[in-house]
């Protein structure tokens, strides 16, 4: 899909222009959620096609994620490993290596809810696994999207489309009242942005 591909291209550049010159592109964060709607897209063009979510196609969905993203993740790591004590001060390198394991388990976002870290003041520290909070929210979606399938299928004769509406609500209202780091890493309140992406699929 060229389309996608270039929405993606935009949503790259728009992240990356904010993080070089944040004055000038203040917004371009929103890359991001654009690629989670990207996200929602895709994960329901790809199990969309399938005519049964069964235990096999489960397994081939989670695979293909699997070889898609582990192998150059874990490769990240172990550079990290390597180049984090040569170029960082000993403070730094403790941090790392204590937030290292959660993003390793795609759970950095957790992990900021927990220390109630402000992703945009970490920015201008020397977090090198800051970034990854976001990988960690779409592996966790990767997690309960074939759940939303099954479910949307099982509903679909009655409340198919209400039932997305639903979910986009409440986690919409979630993001609304939950302090700003909850509303900013949790999947709970991202969910609406990959159903946004989901339901523009439907149509």
């Amino acid at each position: 899909r060229p389309d996608v591909q270039g929405i993606r291209g935009l949503a790259i550049a728009s992240v990356i222009a904010f993080h070089l010159k944040p004055e000038q592109f203040p917004a371009g964060f929103v890359g991001v959620d654009i690629f989670f709607v990207l996200s929602g897209y895709l994960m329901s063009s790809i199990l969309g096609r399938e005519l049964a979510i069964n235990s096999q196609v489960i397994w081939g969905f989670y695979t293909r994620r699997f070889k898609r993203i582990v192998p150059i993740y874990a490769l990240l790591l172990l550079a990290l490993y390597f180049f984090v004590p040569l170029l960082l001060m000993k403070r730094d390198i403790a941090k790392f290596e204590h937030d290292a394991v959660w993003a390793a388990t795609f759970t950095t976002n957790i992990h900021s809810i927990n220390e109630k870290v402000n992703y945009f003041t970490e920015l201008y520290d020397s977090n090198v696994l800051t970034h990854t909070w976001s990988l960690g929210v779409e592996i966790q979606y990767y997690i309960i999207v074939p759940v939303i399938v099954v479910s949307q299928r099982m509903l679909k004769r009655w409340l198919g489309p209400p039932f997305l509406l639903f979910l986009i609500s409440a986690s919409l209202m979630y993001q609304s009242f939950t302090s700003k780091n909850v509303s900013f890493n949790s999947l709970v309140s991202r969910v609406w942005q990959f159903l946004g992406g989901a339901i523009a699929h439907e149509v």
